[in-house]
């Protein structure tokens, strides 16, 4: 039997595509292992979407032959699909492929003779959502169900269109099958993601992402559902009312701002401004007073002047997120931004960025001190790797949280109470527990 690694950079999309490739796999007779093990193979899912991304990628690449220098590498994902060429003469990988080809990989690797192999197809040629079988996340208490494909938004900054190609959704009836699947498996929670998740159901014609999640909401044996990342522009008022009509939806929504200042918005070709992005605050707040709302800041974006940072500090230091995802300003080719004058210094860029995380530390504190008196459920993951005696797991607000416990299996259901913040988690006092 042949030995398969896995390793996966990137997004929660690319998460469920390495799932759907371990599938193919075992389907196959492989037998999967870390990948830190002796592989006969090793598969790199990779990322592309900053500069860091695409180095951990070649990282993890020259990780596994330095692991077994007879196994055969296979690269796979965005930087494949992206910097094919590149990513053969740095990495000496046997095959490299594109997003396309996720779907056959194995058919691929079964073909190799020795001799490498690139094989990468044009993305936007994908017309129609495609995949084969459902994904195998047995060993999860959150699975994510990937729903969408692609973005037609192209903002200035993004490879992600070139990568994965124009917006596809999955057909319903699909989805619902996989995820009743998982919940007959006692599956109790699912993530609901894709690429550009609010464009879900706009190429059937006859389904949009409410109608969807109103349909998950009814499938039994389902505790929760979360969503992935959302655009501010479809946070309507009748989005969020219908959504508060879900009982098992958590009330964590992150949503992307990527900047607080209107001038760099256009720069960035966003389809917002900083009002839209304040309604759709409202909105939210209006129907879920409790909600937790994260979101993504871009800082040093060229042209970005320290009056524009000042706009995105003050929008931000009003928005009351309780958690920001700060990432410096990356150029990837062959994006609008690649060419774009007025650079900003890497000095400069690090600090705005540390300025940002520190408002983020002080927007967690102040959200967990306003949802201090609550109790919070929270699903047990697995035994804390940081502080010993603890399990930890994340409630429906999408906090981290660690906790004594003597009877919690991973899948547990646990009430709690907030007591300390710890490092970017909180502590908890166990109130009562049990499983659904």
């Amino acid at each position: 039997m042949t030995n398969v690694a896995f390793a996966t950079l990137g997004c929660k999309v690319n998460q469920y595509d390495t799932d759907l490739m371990k599938t193919s796999f075992l389907e196959r007779g492989y037998s999967l292992v870390g990948f830190d093990s002796m592989a006969d193979v090793y598969v790199v899912n990779t990322c592309t979407v900053t500069g860091m991304a695409a180095r951990k990628s070649r990282q993890m690449i020259a990780r596994a032959r330095k692991r077994n220098a007879d196994a055969v590498i296979v690269v796979t994902g965005c930087l494949g699909q992206l910097e094919s060429n590149e990513v053969k003469k740095m990495t000496g990988a046997d095959i490299v492929t594109g997003n396309v080809e996720k779907t056959n990989i194995v058919d691929i690797l079964e073909d190799y003779s020795g001799t490498p192999v690139m094989k990468v197809d044009d993305i936007f040629k994908e017309l129609e959502y495609s995949q084969y079988g459902f994904s195998t996340q047995e060993e999860r208490t959150r699975v994510f169900i990937k729903v969408q494909d692609g973005c037609d938004n192209f903002c200035s900054y993004c490879a992600i269109p070139f990568a994965r190609g124009r917006s596809r959704s999955r057909k319903a009836e699909e989805v619902l099958e996989e995820i009743k699947s998982y919940a007959d498996k006692g599956t109790k929670e699912v993530v609901i993601t894709g690429i550009h998740l609010d464009a879900y159901g706009q190429d059937l014609g006859d389904s949009s992402l409410m109608d969807l999640l109103e349909a998950v909401n009814e499938i039994s044996g389902l505790h929760r559902m979360r969503l992935g990342s959302l655009e501010p522009l479809s946070i309507t008022q009748d989005f969020v009312k219908r959504a508060a009509s879900l009982d098992k939806l958590c009330h964590h929504f992150h949503l992307s701002l990527q900047s607080g200042c209107d001038s760099t918005l256009e720069r960035m070709k966003r389809r917002y401004t900083t009002a839209d992005f304040a309604e759709a605050l409202s909105n939210i707040r209006k129907y879920f007073p409790d909600a937790a709302i994260t979101t993504d800041i871009i800082v040093g974006f060229p042209g970005e002047t320290e009056s524009e940072f000042r706009e995105t500090y003050d929008f931000v230091s009003e928005a009351g997120f309780m958690k920001i995802h700060v990432f410096r300003f990356s150029a990837r080719k062959g994006t609008l931004a690649y060419g774009m004058p007025d650079k900003v210094p890497g000095d400069i860029k690090k600090h705005r960025s540390e300025i940002l995380s520190t408002l983020s530390e002080k927007g967690f504190a102040e959200y967990i001190k306003s949802v201090s008196s609550q109790s919070h459920e929270v699903i047990a993951e697995r035994e804390s790797p940081e502080v010993k005696g603890y399990w930890e797991g994340h409630t429906d607000k999408y906090v981290r949280t660690l906790f004594r416990c003597s009877d919690c299996i991973p899948g547990s259901f646990h009430k709690v109470n907030f007591e300390k913040i710890g490092n970017d988690f909180v502590f908890s006092s166990l109130r009562c527990s049990g499983r659904v």
